[in-house]
């Protein structure tokens, strides 16, 4: 990043042009809209939502572009109560109460002497033209250093608060707006099974969440996250990135048929993903949900989500919300009871945060101490990184619970086991936790993922692949694996187009 020094005169006059640009803008929008009776609401409004985004800025490191207002909408459709509660924390609060709620009492007993109407309108108009002005001159003043430091550093709007936010959710309506115009594409309507073994097919696809890379033991992690994959003849995939870093914009991506380079999430909700193609080739596509949502994915296809009816008697069921065992549980039977080929797509929860210690079972808490609290920044490094690694240690237990099943059944099908989590998540590096940071921004933590394979005898691969890979090969590969052909299927991005299966 180029820098400026602060208390040189190029860097002062650059940052209080700034403030006076930033300041400007939102007086300019009071001056304008701010009428009687609208301008405390206005004010109110904007100090809250400043309040409450400044704290995940500040002590989270969250940036609230579009996309991540894509996230809250997604929360609130999919009534995602716990995973709200888990942000809801004391720090949180009195922040909002410090920033937000006593200067919102402050305005509320404010007396404000508003002129009659003509006057009114003659001040405002005054007031904006001296806004304006002082805008320009502090911009002509320091316009060499504004607009080289401005462009070396474009990372800088989105921490402008609440300005940068509020473009965001225009920008989330705006393509919502257009999406609903756009009819829906239907591809792989020729898409045929070339399958010559009479055996059948059963493959489970386990969305991971949230889990990074280089957490992974399999990857050279110090730790030992995965014990019992290391024992596994596995295909491990090191160098695979995801499309997103957040679950609504990624999940979609992984299942669609468009590159990351021209993907949104409104465009692959308005064409047919890999599931649906594997279902013209009469393949059974089944979506097992321990998480929020599908996020549009299993819409067209068969779907449980076992969060919907939870069962507290259940031994997979703890503080409102189920181990994502109970999602092994739940495909056993579907399993048995369909005899056709079928893909099984486990999404689990993984290790959502910030709640990391929520995730797994007390006996998987081996890397000690953990942190036990919903607020990662009031934990140490130390106990973060453990209580994040507790949860990778739990899923490499399911994936390989997973994987001993499907060997005891060799007999009956051939199968597969692939495991792909759909982002990373940072732990405090720099100041940033969680996920969902604008892909241009986001650190590698949240884009560098695990991806695994597991097969079977009948169509196991002696191939070494090491080659970077990302989520836009994943439905090349599904339809690979199942041996359907068709328009969308690009051999390229098949992954184990050259095995011997």
């Amino acid at each position: 990043m180029q820098r400026l020094e602060l208390f040189s005169l190029s860097g002062a006059g650059y940052i209080l042009t700034f403030f006076i640009v930033m300041m400007g803008v939102l007086c300019l929008f009071l001056l304008m809209f701010g009428q009687k009776y609208l301008l405390k609401p206005l004010i109110i409004f904007f100090i809250m939502l400043s309040a409450v985004i400044s704290y995940f800025n500040q002590e989270l490191g969250i940036v609230f572009d579009s996309g991540m207002i894509r996230n809250v909408v997604e929360t609130i459709k999919d009534n995602n109560q716990q995973e709200a509660l888990e942000l809801l924390s004391f720090p949180l609060i009195l922040h909002v109460f410090l920033f937000g709620i006593l200067p919102s009492i402050f305005i509320v007993y404010t007396k404000i002497n508003y002129k009659k109407t003509i006057n009114e309108l003659l001040s405002r108009f005054a007031y904006s033209s001296v806004v304006i002005a002082l805008i320009a001159i502090m911009i002509l003043i320091n316009f060499k250093y504004v607009s080289y430091f401005s462009r070396e550093n474009r990372d800088l709007r989105v921490w402008i608060t609440p300005l940068f936010p509020i473009l965001g959710a225009y920008k989330y309506v705006e393509d919502t707006h257009k999406n609903k115009t756009v009819p829906f594409k239907k591809l792989g309507g020729n898409a045929q099974q070339e399958k010559q073994s009479n055996k059948r097919t059963v493959g489970i696809m386990v969305v991971g969440e949230t889990a990074r890379a280089d957490h992974f033991s399999l990857n050279g992690y110090p730790l030992k996250t995965n014990p019992l994959l290391e024992k596994e003849e596995l295909l491990n995939f090191s160098n695979t990135t995801s499309c997103g870093t957040s679950t609504a914009f990624s999940v979609p991506c992984m299942f669609s048929f468009l590159s990351r380079d021209n993907y949104t999430p409104d465009k692959a909700d308005k064409q047919s993903n890999v599931l649906d193609v594997l279902t013209q080739a009469n393949i059974k596509a089944i979506w097992i949900d321990n998480n929020s949502s599908c996020k549009g994915v299993c819409k067209r296809i068969e779907s449980h989500n076992i969060r919907n009816n939870p069962d507290p008697s259940s031994r997979y069921y703890s503080d409102g919300e189920y181990y994502d065992e109970k999602l092994l549980e739940e495909m056993k039977p579907i399993i048995a009871n369909n005899q056709a080929d079928t893909l099984i797509v486990l999404h689990t929860l993984g290790s959502h945060g910030p709640a990391y210690h929520r995730r797994f079972p007390e006996e998987f808490a081996k890397f000690k101490p953990y942190c036990k609290k919903s607020s990662p920044q009031e934990c140490t490094d130390e106990e973060v990184s453990n209580a994040y690694d507790n949860t990778l240690l739990y899923t490499d237990y399911i994936l390989d619970k997973t994987i001993r099943f499907l060997k005891q059944h060799t007999d009956e099908y051939d199968s597969f086991l692939l495991y792909a989590s759909d982002h990373g998540e940072s732990l405090g590096e720099n100041g940033i936790y969680l996920h969902g940071m604008p892909y241009f921004l986001a650190p590698e933590a949240q884009t560098h993922i695990p991806f695994i394979a597991w097969f079977s005898d009948g169509i196991k691969s002696n191939h070494k692949i090491d080659q970077p890979y990302s989520h836009d090969n994943l439905s090349h590969t599904l339809l690979g694996l199942f041996k359907v052909k068709s328009e969308v299927y690009q051999a390229d991005k098949d992954i184990f187009r050259t095995g011997n299966f």
